[in-house]
């Protein structure tokens, strides 16, 4: 492979204007602002909590371990940084970490095309990376600092190996390094270090480079690795690929996948044709198209089974690693100054096409956030005192145990609603806490050896009458049946027995009773109805849908 005879691999271009390292600066700027905007509210999701949970401690097993296949030592020290800085109530630090990586791959983007495609090229590069908002899961999700974070690696692995010194060699292989040690996708990598070595004269001085990374990580491989890749997904890796690059492509410039596919294709298409004459192969465009094959290839492998090849998730390297492509392509082509306005505006528009895009999975956490809160304030009620196989979260994070729930929030501070808070709370909220309560027994049915108490407060009875019996009441019913709700203080119990069996429905800080009930009375057989107790001054409201007579008492 030999450097473009236009533009050699080490000359530079000569394009220097003081305004676009300003508007670089504005447009990083604009970028965290809109990204930290959309992500308010929101909470630890789903994978978060295997860090926050099952990783604690620093043993070789717990930082070692692989996640999903992913050797993942790089994220998970710097959740455990940012969790006794920040804790779990500053969440926003998280989110902060995650947009400042994002900014400095398009800073890595910028620093690359710069001697490619001049100053303004260059700027138009990284706006595309830095406005790639139709990667909302890795632009709001803070647990994607491992993808962020191997991509920060990849993309300054690469700015080191150009320099061709100790320094940049250096810089490359803690690069390298740390790209395999944060996500899979870091490991196409090491591919690209393999050919822009490979390609210089030098190759067997700078062969250290990729070799320790590898070495280190072959090792981790022997002992903890877990390989996800399915031969059997062989044959939809072409189908998967392709539409991984579509998705990349139409997510860069605001449009979908629809014209993802045909600017993919042209894409393709380019390559290709350069690709034909080798003499104008650059080692960096060798690299940097091997890399995104490789990418894209060994996620269909893993994940065609399993996983939607048009997940925001896969946009984000996919998008970086075109753009390199694309500036790699145009190298030595500058792009004129009066160019940059249009340019610009185009790059906006289409980051205002993907906001909604942003907001939308944004506003999807926050829902998240917002359940999360309901249910572990209610588990802090509940405590560690549930049926087996129970889950708190079992939608939003199912990772998450009464223990392990009780022992992180109490390192790292509740995102729990209070006891206090939780009768005020939104009514989704309150239907979410309620559920747990629920399904964590907290009102459970025994037998009881006779009816016998006082008349237990009646709140509202529909087509039945009511009348006392001895010291407890008696409903009766109209044909077809009736419904009566009663209070049942935390605490207290209900004694009860019809001669047909008893449909219960449960409700305590919610405002409606599930479609189904959630207890079963069985006919001509004295129960009871025990609400365990707590901190909670609430009482729960049972509502009973009798079909014969119904003798209750309260205890």
């Amino acid at each position: 492979m030999a450097a473009d005879p236009r533009f050699s691999e080490q000359e530079a271009t000569t394009s220097q204007h003081r305004w676009v390292p300003w508007l670089l600066a504005l447009a990083m700027l604009i970028a965290a602002v809109a990204i930290l905007h959309q992500g308010r509210g929101t909470l630890p999701f789903f994978d978060e909590w295997n860090f926050i949970i099952e990783r604690r401690g620093h043993s070789l097993d717990t930082l070692l371990r692989a996640h999903n296949g992913h050797l993942v030592v790089a994220p998970l020290l710097l959740y455990k940084l940012l969790l006794q800085i920040a804790g779990l109530t500053d969440y926003w630090v998280f989110r902060v970490v995650l947009v400042a990586l994002h900014l400095l791959v398009g800073l890595g983007v910028f620093v690359l095309a710069r001697r490619r495609v001049g100053d303004v090229g260059a700027l138009v590069a990284a706006a595309l990376v830095l406005f790639c908002f139709a990667a909302a899961d890795d632009l709001i999700w803070a647990f994607q600092i491992s993808f962020l974070l191997a991509m920060v690696f990849g993309v300054w692995m690469l700015v080191g190996l150009e320099s061709g010194s100790f320094r940049g060699d250096l810089l490359a292989c803690v690069c390298l390094a740390g790209a395999l040690a944060s996500a899979a996708i870091g490991l196409p990598f090491a591919l690209a270090a393999v050919v822009i070595i490979g390609s210089d004269k030098r190759r067997l001085q700078r062969a250290w480079v990729a070799a320790i990374p590898l070495l280190l990580f072959a090792l981790w491989y022997l002992v903890y690795g877990v390989s996800e890749l399915k031969i059997g997904n062989a044959p939809v890796v072409p189908r998967f690929a392709a539409e991984m690059a579509s998705n990349a492509s139409g997510g860069l410039v605001g449009l979908g996948i629809e014209y993802g596919r045909p600017l993919a294709l042209a894409l393709l298409v380019a390559v290709v044709f350069r690709l034909a004459t080798p003499k104008r192969v650059t080692p960096l465009l060798a690299a940097v198209v091997l890399t995104a094959a490789a990418l894209w290839a060994l996620t269909a492998l893993a994940r065609a089974g399993i996983g939607e090849p048009l997940a925001p998730r896969y946009i984000y390297p996919g998008a970086v690693l075109i753009v390199l492509i694309v500036v790699e392509l145009l190298r030595g082509r500058e792009l004129p100054s009066a160019a940059a306005p249009i340019a610009l505006a185009l790059v906006c528009l289409a980051g205002l096409a993907n906001y909604a895009t942003l907001g939308a999975f944004a506003a999807g956490l926050r829902g998240n956030a917002e359940v999360l809160e309901a249910r572990l304030g209610a588990l802090a009620l509940v405590g560690t005192a549930v049926p087996a196989g129970f889950q708190a979260v079992p939608r939003e994070a199912p990772q998450i145990t009464p223990r392990g729930a009780l022992e992180s929030q109490r390192d790292f501070g509740a995102v729990g609603l209070s006891v206090s808070a939780l009768p005020s709370a939104g009514a989704s909220q309150r239907a979410a806490a309620d559920a747990v309560l629920i399904a964590a027994g907290e009102v459970v049915a025994v037998d009881a050896k006779k009816l016998s108490g006082s008349a237990p407060k009646l709140l509202a009875i529909t087509a039945a009458s009511s009348a006392p019996a001895g010291r407890c009441l008696r409903i009766v019913p109209l044909r077809g049946g009736g419904a009566v709700d009663l209070a049942l203080p935390a605490g207290g119990a209900l004694a009860l027995r019809s001669s047909a069996t008893v449909p219960v429905f449960l409700r305590r800080f919610g405002d409606q009773f599930g479609a189904a009930p959630n207890i079963l009375i069985a006919a001509n057989k004295a129960t009871l109805l025990k609400a365990r107790a707590d901190r909670s001054p609430v009482a729960w409201t049972v509502e009973l849908k009798p079909s014969a007579p119904l003798t209750v008492c309260a205890r």
